[in-house]
């Protein structure tokens, strides 16, 4: 028996035989620099559909996700240098005329509500205790910074702002509702700064601002339900007895 023929070959046009069976190589493409091209949102939706339809990148995805959560959690944010900043601004605004005084309250409310903003934004749920205890302590300075500053034209104006808009205790309300109830517990251990915020109570009723700073007490547990509600039954009760006594004494003074 013969031996089979073998294949035929084809002439290219530079003349050389080539084999009809030869494969084209795949292109090799240079991702990294592909991707460098896509703007974040582009990014982010191809990582998303990727984590879809491919169980490894959806476990990578997962794991740097809890990664960066453990992270975010043995890292501790100070925030002091803010309300420092604002006492500085209220102080030089404090040596300014009048009207000089008065278009600067603008740039400084702006100020402290931008501040204010970037200590909530960067205090989420998952951040330490320590981080979450250094924005509450750090608002409460910012607080009281702006009261002592209150009696010139810059302070009144931006206690004015402020308070309207409750700005403060918004905040700080905030972060109280990112803490857990292990973490109120810590937190009302340390007795030196929760007589300083519960000060603020005073404060803000000498000066008419920071209406809420109650509300955010009872959030982290330093004013119990309880309480507010019998001393409210005291003040209905008390104030009924009280229009009783003078609508006797008026009874008394017809007669």
């Amino acid at each position: 028996m013969s031996a089979p023929a073998p294949k035929r070959q084809r002439a290219n046009t530079a003349g050389d035989t080539t084999n009809a069976s030869t494969t084209i190589p795949t292109p090799t493409f240079d991702y990294q620099s592909i991707i460098n091209t896509f703007d974040p949102p582009t990014t982010k939706a191809l990582l998303l559909a990727a984590t879809q339809h491919h169980p490894s990148i959806a476990h990578a995805v997962i794991t740097q996700h809890e990664q960066n959560l453990a992270a975010e959690r043995a890292r501790v944010i100070d925030f002091d240098h803010h309300s420092k900043s604002i006492w500085r601004a209220l102080t030089n605004a404090d040596k300014m005329s009048g009207s000089r005084a008065w278009d600067a309250s603008f740039d400084v409310t702006d100020s402290i509500q931008s501040t204010v903003e970037t200590i909530v934004n960067r205090t989420p749920a998952h951040a330490s205790l320590g981080t979450k205890k250094s924005a509450l302590y750090t608002l409460r300075k910012i607080c009281k910074t702006i009261v002592l500053n209150g009696s010139d034209t810059c302070g009144r104006e931006v206690c004015k702002t402020l308070g309207e808009e409750e700005t403060l205790e918004k905040a700080m309300l905030d972060i109280v509702g990112r803490m857990s109830e292990e973490e109120k517990e810590v937190f009302r251990g340390d007795t030196e700064r929760v007589g300083k915020m519960e000060e603020l109570l005073e404060v803000g009723e000498r000066w008419g601002m920071f209406e809420r700073i109650g509300d955010v007490l009872n959030e982290m547990g330093l004013v119990e339900d309880g309480e507010e509600e019998e001393e409210e039954e005291e003040e209905e009760e008390y104030g009924y007895e009280e229009e009783e006594d003078e609508e006797q004494e008026d009874a008394i003074i017809s007669v």
